[in-house]
């Protein structure tokens, strides 16, 4: 039988409870650690955790400004991109939601430019990366953006 410490706390040297460690794994399952939330609820810490976010220029040359887990960025058309994912995911069944701005100036002048359909086109999320288009809602009409920002929760592979 593996040894076991049974303590009711643990405290650093210092007398505090930080704990430092380099990995945290599940006692039975290596994925899956709970931790209690908000009152008496508990949630999986993994499936808790942001999969990837994405802050990009959308206008002129396509450039990444910061991201996690994105490998890349492809400018079909106007409007239109596809985001490849440094690590893929287990299925297609994950959420992604995202935001646009045309410049920080308009957002903050004019209150901000109003854009809808924004979702997946062409064939769809995929567990490698998933396209999507940013329409101008007063223009009728798909628009590139200086400022684009993403967020997937999901499951990795």
């Amino acid at each position: 039988m593996p040894s076991q410490i049974k303590v009711d706390e643990i405290k650093n040297v210092a007398g505090q409870y930080k704990i430092k460690t380099n990995v945290l794994e599940g006692q039975t399952t290596a994925g899956s650690i709970t931790v209690q939330g908000e009152g008496t609820n508990t949630t999986n810490l993994q499936q808790g955790l942001l999969k990837n976010f994405l802050n990009m220029n959308g206008e002129g040359t396509v450039a990444i400004r910061d991201s996690f887990n994105t490998a890349s960025i492809t400018d079909r058309a106007e409007g239109d991109y596809t985001t490849a994912f440094t690590t893929n995911f287990r299925a297609v069944e994950y959420s992604f939601n995202g935001n646009a701005a045309k410049a920080t100036s308009e957002s903050r002048n004019t209150g901000g430019i109003t854009y809808d359909n924004y979702s997946s086109s062409g064939s769809g999320p995929q567990t490698s990366g998933y396209m999507f288009t940013l329409r101008q809602k007063s223009a009728n009409a798909n628009v590139d953006s200086a400022y684009l920002m993403t967020q997937v929760a999901g499951d990795l592979a």
